[in-house]
């Protein structure tokens, strides 16, 4: 603490604003800004709704709820460019997002019908990962060659999209 100043003069909160009234019976299991704006940031939440929301210029308002998954939000991400927000639920869908707009641009199911955990752009090409709640699926017979690995592709619209479930190692 500096000097001779309370715990409460020390955090004082000031100027801090509260947003997120719509989630207020669901958890929200993610907060994030968008990438090299410091005034845009959204929410997922268990209620299967993402928030995004305007922290300035005036007062901080909640521009649209992102509406559309039949079950929670577990993650979400931002591309380079905060064009495209990817959400991950567990209703076993993928979507991808237009945060300007609110409308929901591609629904990907997963193929095993698994919940979707966690999701992320690549930083350097905006390729996406998404984890999966896939049962492990047993290796297969000597005889048979393995696949090779699966390349994620971009998002780009048209582009085809790629579920990856991922297991810990035996």
């Amino acid at each position: 603490m500096a000097g001779d100043t309370t715990l409460s003069e020390n955090y004082a909160f000031a100027g801090v604003y509260h947003v997120f009234d719509q989630h207020t019976d669901s958890a929200v299991p993610k907060v994030q800004f968008a990438h090299d704006d410091r005034h845009l940031l959204a929410c997922c939440s268990l209620d299967g709704t993402i928030s995004v929301c305007r922290l300035a210029p005036g007062p901080p308002a909640v521009l649209r709820v992102l509406r559309g998954h039949g079950g929670g939000v577990a993650d979400f991400a931002w591309s380079l460019s905060n064009d495209v927000l990817v959400s991950a639920s567990l209703d076993g869908t993928l979507r991808l997002w237009a945060p300007a707009d609110g409308r929901c641009i591609r629904r990907v199911p997963d193929p095993d019908g698994a919940a979707l955990l966690c999701c992320a752009f690549q930083p350097l090409n905006n390729n996406l990962t998404v984890v999966s709640d896939t049962p492990a699926v047993p290796s297969p017979p000597p005889h048979i060659p393995p696949h090779p690995p699966p390349r994620v592709p971009s998002v780009h619209p048209g582009s085809p999209l790629l579920l990856l479930p991922a297991q810990p190692p035996p």
